[in-house]
């Protein structure tokens, strides 16, 4: 049986688990889905009501030898001052009180309908991770936004054009990359509402009335990258891209993401995951099939897990 580590125990399913929180469990598993950040990227509390503030540091000073009876300088690391805000997702769901009476069983109707709910918001979360725009004020800056030149951090891949994708390779923890939720937020910043019977008005004739259950589904969360080291991207990638060529890149940046982390992360769409669950069959000394730490099977690049995410385009831009 796989042996969670702390930075697995600290997700925000385990955080509400722990809580005994059954219905934020249920929401962040379902959401899980379709946003498989959810799985491994840890979740901590927003140190200023919604908005997180941190010291990223960009240098870290080199000591000095000393000589006996003689003295060394001072030094200090830089640090520059990252705010990430906390984004507000939210969805209402009506039902006809006549439908669901009818059902045969109204509970379980209404869950079907909150599960299909939920994995449109687990995408719509997913999607703001990977490409939210930080200068709009519904959104915060996602991955894409935050490294969006060839540079220390984003490796290119060689593609042309604009039908190229992206990778992300993350080393995940408190000081490295992780997701943020509302301070005092008992439930991860996930809630079901049952807002009960409700009469609405009819979409065809506003004079109209009928009954409704109604619910409300939030998410309320955002992202920090404390060490700018911690996410890597491979952008530029083509469709035709020679696997063992994309093989070779990831390997190249995962061994510049920061050592120490307890948990390293591939995020990838189902074309790149395909590619690299078929390379499996054949390079197994490099790429090899595993469980995760809840049991579940998935391929492994060295020590980093691949996760599908399929929000992330074929159809990107090419990254200067």
């Amino acid at each position: 049986m796989p042996t969670l580590n702390m930075s697995d125990q600290m997700t925000a399913l385990e955080i509400v688990k722990r809580a005994n929180a059954p219905d934020p469990f249920k929401i962040i598993e379902i959401m899980g889905l379709t946003n498989e950040f959810l799985l491994d990227v840890p979740a901590y509390e927003a140190n200023s009501g919604v908005v997180n503030k941190t010291l990223q540091r960009s240098t870290v000073p080199l000591g000095e030898h000393r000589i006996y009876n003689r003295g060394v300088g001072r030094v200090a690391t830089q640090t520059d001052i990252v705010t990430d805000r906390v984004a507000h997702l939210g969805a209402y769901s009506d039902v006809d009180a006549s439908m669901l009476e009818h059902s045969g069983n109204k509970n379980a109707s209404r869950s079907s309908e909150a599960v299909g709910i939920l994995k449109g918001m687990g995408l719509t979360q997913a999607q703001t991770i990977v490409y939210g725009d930080g200068d709009k004020a519904d959104e915060f800056a996602g991955l894409m936004y935050r490294l969006n030149k060839i540079g220390r951090n984003v490796i290119n891949a060689g593609g042309t054009g604009s039908s190229l994708t992206s990778i992300y390779l993350c080393a995940v923890g408190l000081d490295l990359f992780h997701l943020i939720y509302p301070k005092g937020s008992r439930t991860v910043g996930v809630e079901r509402e049952d807002r009960g019977l409700l009469d609405v008005p009819d979409p065809a004739d506003a004079k109209k009335m009928y009954p409704v259950y109604r619910e409300y589904f939030t998410a309320q969360y955002g992202i920090t990258v404390r060490d700018p080291d911690s996410v890597k991207r491979i952008a530029n990638i083509a469709g035709n891209i020679n696997v063992d060529d994309l093989i070779d890149l990831i390997i190249d940046a995962r061994l510049r993401l920061p050592q120490g982390a307890s948990t390293y992360v591939l995020y990838a769409n189902l074309d790149i995951h395909s590619k690299l669950d078929k390379a499996a069959r054949d390079r197994g000394n490099v790429i090899y099939s595993a469980t995760d730490p809840w049991g579940r099977p998935i391929t492994q690049v060295r020590d980093m897990r691949i996760r599908r995410m399929d929000v992330i385009e074929n159809t990107e831009e090419q990254v200067a």
